[in-house]
C-alpha cells in the first residue's frame, strides 16, 4: 500500500506493523443487521481495524427495543467503532490496496471510505432454487421458502424444516424442527415448536439473549404487559465480575404470564433458559419468585425482576432510582 494512503494504527493496536486501516460492515434496509453488528464487534475489539458500521436505519438492532440498541450501541462506539446511522453504500471502486466505499446519507450527503476491506451482511435465503419442487406441486413462497404446516409442506410426502422454510434461520431452531417433522412423519405424538419461547443471542459486547416478546413485539400484537428491569449494577454476580454494564428486563401479561425476557450483560445466554421453559408452559412471576436461585449468580436479576413486578422486591425503585424501573403498555390506552 503507499505510503500517502497509510492511516497510522489504532491506538490499542501496538503492532509494529502496519494495518489495514478501514474494514466496512454494511447490510441493506431488508436483511441481517445481527450478524453484521456480532463481525462489527469481532474486528473492533481485535484494536487492529478501523471499523465503520453502515446502517439504513435510526438505531442498530432494530429488532430490539431501544434501551438494548442504545446499551450495545454505545459499547460498541467505546472500542473505537463509527457507526454511519441513516446512510447506504450507494458505490464502490476496486483499487489495488482495497475498496473505496461511498456511502450516501438520508439528507443526501455522501462521504467516501478509502481502502476499505469489505464485508456485505446480505442475509440469508432458501436454497431451493432447481430442486423440481414447483413442478410436484409444493407450494414455495416468494423467497423461495417452502411453505409448511408442522413440517409437512402441501404435498403429503415432502417434509421440511429449518432454512428451506425460514420461519426462523437458526440452527437450534433446524434442529428442533427437524426432529418434530421425523416424530410426525412416523406417527409418533410430538408436541407443537415453541416458537414462541425460542432463545437467540446477539455476540456483541455485552452480550445479548433473548427469549419471547421484547416492547416493541408486544406492542405491535397489541399485548398488554408490564415490564420490570434489573440493572447490572444491583445483581451481586454482575457487580462480583466487575461487569455491570447492561441489565436484565422481564415482560410479563397484568395477570403474571411470562412474555419474554432480555438479558444485557456477562452470562446473559446462560441466563435465559429458564424463562423459556416458563413461556411454553404458561409460566408465572410466582414461579420465578418460588425458584431458589443460585448465589451469586446473574440468574438472580431474573428473579429480581420477577419480584419487582409483584411488589415483593427488597430493592425499591423510589429508593434505589434508576437502576430499578417499571413501565408497563396498554392497547387500550397506549
Amino acid at each position: 500500500m503507499p505510503a500517502n494512503r497509510r492511516r497510522a494504527c489504532p491506538p490499542r493496536c501496538g503492532s509494529s506493523w502496519a494495518c489495514k486501516p478501514v474494514t466496512v460492515f454494511a447490510w441493506r434496509k431488508t436483511v441481517d443487521p445481527k450478524t453484521a453488528s456480532e463481525y462489527a464487534t469481532i474486528f473492533s475489539r481485535f484494536g487492529k481495524t478501523e471499523v465503520h458500521l453502515v446502517d439504513r436505519e435510526s438505531r442498530i438492532l432494530p429488532f430490539e427495543d431501544e434501551d438494548v440498541s442504545k446499551v450495545v450501541s454505545e459499547s460498541l462506539r467505546a472500542s473505537g467503532l463509527t457507526v454511519h446511522h441513516r446512510r447506504k453504500l450507494v458505490a464502490t471502486t476496486l483499487r489495488e490496496d482495497g475498496v473505496d466505499c461511498v456511502l450516501e446519507g438520508s439528507d443526501g450527503s455522501r462521504v467516501t471510505i478509502e481502502d476499505a476491506t469489505l464485508l456485505m451482511s446480505i442475509g440469508r435465503i432458501p436454497n431451493t432454487s432447481g430442486l423440481g419442487l414447483e413442478a410436484v406441486g409444493v407450494k414455495l413462497s416468494s423467497t423461495g421458502a417452502i411453505e409448511v404446516e408442522e413440517g409437512r409442506s402441501s404435498v403429503d410426502w415432502i417434509w421440511a424444516a429449518g432454512d428451506t422454510t425460514l420461519d426462523m434461520a437458526l440452527v437450534n431452531v433446524a434442529e428442533l424442527e427437524g426432529r418434530h417433522a421425523v416424530e410426525r412423519m412416523c406417527g409418533h405424538a410430538s408436541r407443537p415448536v415453541p416458537y414462541d419461547a425460542l432463545s437467540t443471542i446477539l455476540f456483541v459486547q455485552p452480550e445479548v439473549a433473548a427469549v419471547g416478546l421484547n416492547e416493541q413485539q408486544a406492542q405491535k400484537r397489541g399485548i398488554a404487559y408490564r415490564a420490570g428491569v434489573v440493572a447490572n449494577t444491583v445483581v451481586a454476580r454482575a457487580v462480583a465480575m466487575r461487569q455491570t454494564t447492561g441489565f436484565v428486563k422481564l415482560l410479563a401479561s397484568p395477570e403474571g404470564r411470562v412474555l419474554g425476557l432480555r438479558v444485557v450483560g456477562p452470562q446473559a445466554s446462560s441466563t435465559i433458559q429458564g424463562c423459556a421453559l416458563l413461556i411454553a408452559g404458561g409460566g408465572t412471576l410466582h414461579d420465578i419468585d418460588a425458584c431458589i436461585h443460585p448465589h451469586p449468580a446473574i440468574p438472580e436479576g431474573v428473579q429480581e425482576a420477577a419480584r419487582l413486578l409483584l411488589g415483593r422486591s427488597v430493592l425499591k425503585p423510589s429508593v434505589v432510582g434508576s437502576p430499578l424501573e417499571l413501565r408497563s403498555w396498554n392497547p387500550a390506552v397506549g
